[in-house]
């Protein structure tokens, strides 16, 4: 929210007396906000700076955190062009299996890590799973057969959850939702990046250190880029700031501080608790949130497959592997701006929905071209337009379900239920571009653009019904009269079912 509109108000505390009614609909808008107390006023000019602050010490170490994650996770398709599957003597399905694996160890710490985030503090519990994911990288340049191989990529799959879905959660405890999209594209924004930088290094490293002091070119693509994780993941102990309500002595004035708390408590995030068992099981049980679950399985299907397989598609266009390599860049630089030019609209409008649909439909076009053209310039358009189609929608999804959860153990259970479930079927997209459907891959193209549609279908299914839910709540409690959420009567057991909250859109 930009800081030169008017002074805002703070928020006060919920009264800890009332008696929570059993539903939002025995709330009336009258009872809703009576002896709520005058309250102070925020600075605009405070609140400004502090934004600031925050933008330039939390959002760029983040960034670099998930392009350092996105390199050691991808860098095995780069690593393909060169002589990994010769040397580690991987046959029929053992690279597939390797790519495979990784989700695994991805889905089963995902919810514990997003609830230990808050147990521990977020600057240890981050570094910690980084550094541990750089030496699970870096010991794929030691293995000399598929188990090896194997082994270590479930490894890095557990320990990257420190960083991969544990960040938006992260963000939600510094950011307003109307701004966390944007933080969240320019966060997620780091693995077009990445992409971008993977290609150029693939290039450089298998090109320029292949045999050097008698090791294969992929075994140094992968010290190379290990090495900077675990450097940064012990300088993230000392870096990365923890919650608005620890010291901050060194980086936020008193004043900041305390503002950096009322931003966050007028949004509703004012739960004490580290666990709460009543939001951890209303998260399984909310039917909106499985519709955002569709919606990441569709493009997740379409990331994984992309991510790993983009080097070995261009390849088979009929380009060199070191001109694939470089050729892998546009696709993802091309991505990048546009993550954050939709990410910025989104944040500006508060409309999601809209936005994940328009995108999902410049992703499925790219992957109508990738199926149907012999023509080689249009397949690599398709590439292009199916990058474009991907990762904005990533940060927006994300967005999405952090700002219709309230609480801080629903929003980290149902981020990680949205990660973990996609992450399931992101395995199928390690599998669909066996190397026997080269050059054209069909089968693969065809099943990333039944996702892609899958993921639009989805979108609109939720934003019609959330729109349908905020309407009804207008006609049968008046348009929201409190816009500082914490201090509404009975919103510390409510949430977002609290008849002055409107879902975002």
């Amino acid at each position: 929210m930009s800081a030169d509109k008017n002074s805002r108000e703070l928020p006060l505390q919920p009264e800890s007396n009332a008696t929570a009614p059993t539903s939002y609909q025995s709330i009336t808008p009258a009872n809703d906000i009576e002896d709520v107390p005058q309250k102070n006023q925020i600075d605009p000019v405070v609140e400004k700076r502090l934004l600031r602050k925050i933008d330039l010490r939390i959002v760029p170490w983040v960034a670099i955190l998930y392009l350092l994650l996105s390199l050691d996770r991808n860098n095995i398709g780069n690593a393909r062009l060169g002589t990994l599957e010769k040397d580690l003597n991987l046959v029929g399905n053992d690279y597939y299996t390797a790519l495979t694996i990784f989700f695994a160890g991805y889905v089963i710490f995902m919810i514990p890590s997003n609830l230990m985030l808050k147990w521990v503090k977020p600057s240890r519990w981050i570094a910690s799973t980084m550094i541990l994911w750089g030496v699970s990288s870096l010991c794929q340049a030691f293995t000399h057969n598929a188990a090896g191989l194997i082994a270590c990529r479930f490894f890095l799959g557990a320990f990257e959850n420190g960083v991969g879905p544990a960040t938006p959660l992260y963000l939600s405890f510094w950011y307003l939702r109307e701004e966390l999209a944007l933080r969240i594209a320019i966060y997620f924004g780091a693995s077009t990046i990445a992409g971008a930088f993977a290609g150029a290094i693939g290039y450089g490293v298998l090109r320029n250190l292949e045999g050097a002091h008698g090791i294969a070119g992929w075994r140094w693509l992968f010290i190379v880029e290990a090495i900077p994780t675990i450097v940064f993941g012990f300088l993230t102990y000392f870096a990365l700031p923890n919650l608005p309500s620890s010291k901050n002595k060194i980086w936020l004035t008193p004043e900041e501080r305390q503002v950096a708390i009322d931003r966050i408590e007028q949004g509703g995030n004012n739960d004490t608790k580290p666990f709460d068992k009543k939001q951890f099981t209303t998260a399984f049980l909310d039917y909106r949130l499985w519709l955002a679950v569709l919606i990441y399985i569709g493009l997740n299907v379409c990331l994984a497959s992309f991510a790993v397989f983009l080097p070995t598609i261009i390849k088979d266009l009929g380009f060199t592997s070191l001109t694939a390599n470089l050729l892998t860049i546009p696709p993802y630089v091309i991505a990048c701006i546009v993550v954050f030019i939709i990410s910025w609209n989104s944040d500006r409008t508060l409309q999601r929905g809209y936005h994940i649909m328009g995108v999902t439909s410049i992703g499925v076009l790219g992957y109508i071209f990738l199926l149907v053209s012999q023509n080689v310039p249009l397949s690599y358009v398709g590439a292009i337009l199916a990058a474009t189609g991907i990762y904005p929608n990533i940060a927006l999804v994300q967005a999405w379900v952090a700002n219709n959860c309230l609480g801080h153990t629903k929003r980290a259970t149902s981020l990680a239920i949205v990660s973990m479930v996609a992450q399931c079927f992101a395995i199928l997209g390690t599998q669909i571009y066996p190397a026997t459907d080269a050059p054209r891959y069909r089968k693969g193209h065809g099943v990333c653009l039944a996702f892609m549609v899958l993921a639009f279908g989805s979108a609109a299914v939720l934003r019609f019904m959330l729109n349908r839910e905020n309407k009804k709540r207008d006609n049968e409690h008046g348009k929201p009269t409190v816009t500082h959420l914490s201090t509404l009567k009975d919103f510390d057991t409510l949430y977002e079912q609290h008849p002055q909250f409107r879902y975002a859109l």
